[in-house]
């Protein structure tokens, strides 16, 4: 069965290491909190978990056992119709016993970060998703609750300086990030190593093509505009030429035309090079500004001669 990158990225988290007990309660209060319902029967009262996919209940049942409840105790049923969906009924008396209630968030995990990670990888393995970094920047969060959308918006921040949005969405509210570098502190923070590894890669590497092309644009840009600026100035020196001769111009003039119309790619930096002792940019832009004003002075007298 193929998955989504986003099962891919909870197909990791649902294979970390278990490191307490403490840590298996802070991650099933983020599945109960996320996906918990209460479901009555003739005989008893269950908490029904419902997950998107067998690895996501496999993790469930294991952080079960950890803290200490008999699987057989729990019942599994895998959806006929929609084969990723898992049906996970926990007795209600159970989690009464373990202290570890299906409606309030435990406060004792907001004095631990490690206890708060594992509550926001069972809260985002039940009820979150990532777009593929290839294709773009997207994580969220849906949940019925806002208040539990914005207790994990004012952690985040706290903890790692995240601030994400959080918007109504028909019945549900969603919280999101499209910052890359977000969701990555994310990602690590809640276990996913190898996803947050390869999403830098893909970061970095965009970030890097990005540079290279507005490097590209700018060249060409700038390419550009000394090229216009250079046949404007060839265009001129040929005029005073055609019209007037070279020996109109000054020496200095004189020199820095012929340089120009000899040099026709190259800029005024480049061109000043040329000259010994050699002459800055500014020396030869006001060089060629004084042929343009002899030029116009030239062709007012001309045109006052002809009137």
């Amino acid at each position: 069965m193929l998955f989504t990158y986003s099962e891919d990225v909870k197909g990791e988290l649902c294979q970390l290491d278990i490191s307490s007990i403490e840590e298996a309660k802070s991650e099933i209060s983020g599945y109960l909190k996320a996906r918990g319902i209460i479901t009555k029967t003739s005989s008893d009262v269950f908490i029904n978990l419902e997950v998107g996919f067998i690895p996501a209940a496999r993790r469930i049942m294991n952080l079960l056992s950890t803290i200490g409840v008999d699987k057989k105790k729990l019942t599994m049923i895998k959806n006929k119709l929609k084969r990723k969906r898992v049906q996970i009924f926990i007795p209600i008396s159970i989690l009464e016993k373990l202290s570890i209630s299906p409606l309030e968030i435990p406060r004792y995990i907001f004095e631990d970060i490690s206890f708060f990670a594992g509550f926001l990888r069972g809260v985002f393995v039940a009820s979150g998703s990532l777009t593929d970094p290839v294709k773009s920047y997207h994580l969220e969060i849906v949940s019925h609750s806002e208040e539990l959308l914005y207790t994990i918006d004012e952690q985040l921040f706290e903890i790692l300086g995240v601030k994400g949005k959080i918007i109504k969405l028909n019945y549900n509210y969603r919280y999101y990030l499209k910052k890359s570098r977000d969701i990555i502190e994310i990602l690590y923070f809640v276990g996913a190593q190898r996803a947050a590894d390869k999403m830098e890669k893909i970061v970095s590497s965009r970030e890097i093509k990005g540079d290279f092309n507005r490097s590209m644009n700018f060249l060409t840009a700038n390419a550009r505009k000394v090229g216009e600026s250079n046949a404007r100035q060839i265009k001129l020196i040929k005029e005073i030429i055609d019209k007037y001769g070279l020996e109109t111009l000054p020496e200095e003039l004189r020199n820095i035309a012929i340089a120009r119309l000899e040099n026709e790619d190259l800029s005024l930096s480049d061109l000043g090079k040329l000259f010994d002792p050699p002459l800055s940019k500014t020396m030869v832009y006001n060089r060629l500004r004084k042929i343009y004003k002899i030029y116009k002075n030239l062709e007012q007298k001309n045109w006052s001669d002809k009137s």
